[in-house]
């Protein structure tokens, strides 16, 4: 699993900011001219961006947690 902020800068992103609001925290980015956001899991609400990693969603959605995920198994189809 990667830290946030070598994903981060893997992608390009010049800027990052964590943002708290009414419906919860989440992550703005910047790459060039636009900001892109990506959300924060329900039980990491309380990390700060250097405890972030992220794990990316089967959808390719990234999403920044400071819980600690395990391959448990994998399976090749």
């Amino acid at each position: 699993m990667k830290k946030l902020i070598d994903y981060l800068k893997e992608i390009g992103a010049s800027t990052v900011k964590l943002i708290h609001g009414p419906n919860g925290a989440f992550i703005a980015y910047t790459i060039g001219d636009k900001e892109h956001t990506m959300p924060v899991g329900k039980r990491s609400q309380a990390g700060t961006l250097r405890e972030f990693n992220v794990i990316i969603a089967e959808d390719g959605q990234p999403i920044a947690t400071v819980n600690q995920y395990k391959v448990a198994e994998t399976v090749a189809l």
